[in-house]
């Protein structure tokens, strides 16, 4: 008997109203990245605005196991200067296991940092691990991937 699991989690938080007249430059960025096998699937993602006088952030993942185990968790913690946000995802059989998790902070009217991880570990060989970071501020975006 084959038996699919499957759960999903978003979560979106923001604030406006910041005190200060100053416009600055809207910042936009964030990551997202997954792994998946034979029947395991874990995926995350992140992102985040400011512009000096509002701030958001979201994020939110996705995990599926054919006859295992998969669970998805997310969390933010917004104020007027920062925000934050985590969300993880993971799935597993009895041969296969798979994560994903992402963080991202927004500075208010100065940057948005994010960072995706994913692991992939099949019984008996080595795990697959893939990373994604980016910074993103008013003069562009540095994007780094392993």
């Amino acid at each position: 008997m084959m038996l699919l699991h499957q759960t999903s989690a978003a979560l979106a938080a923001s604030t406006l109203l910041l005190a200060g007249s100053a416009f600055a430059q809207p910042v936009t960025g964030g990551t997202s990245g997954g792994v998946s096998g034979r029947g395991v699937t874990a995926s995350t993602y992140g992102a985040g605005h400011t512009d000096g006088q509002s701030i958001g952030i979201q994020g939110g993942g996705a995990a599926v196991a054919v006859d295992g185990t998969a669970r998805t968790q997310s969390d933010a913690k917004v104020n007027e200067r920062r925000a934050m946000q985590r969300s993880v995802a993971s799935a597993r059989t009895d041969d296969e296991r798979a994560r994903s998790r992402t963080r991202t902070v927004v500075r208010q009217g100065e940057e948005v940092r994010s960072r995706t991880m994913s692991v992939y570990k099949e019984q008996g060989e080595k795990p697959i691990r893939e990373s994604v970071y980016s910074v993103t501020t008013p003069e562009g975006e540095t994007v780094r991937r392993k």
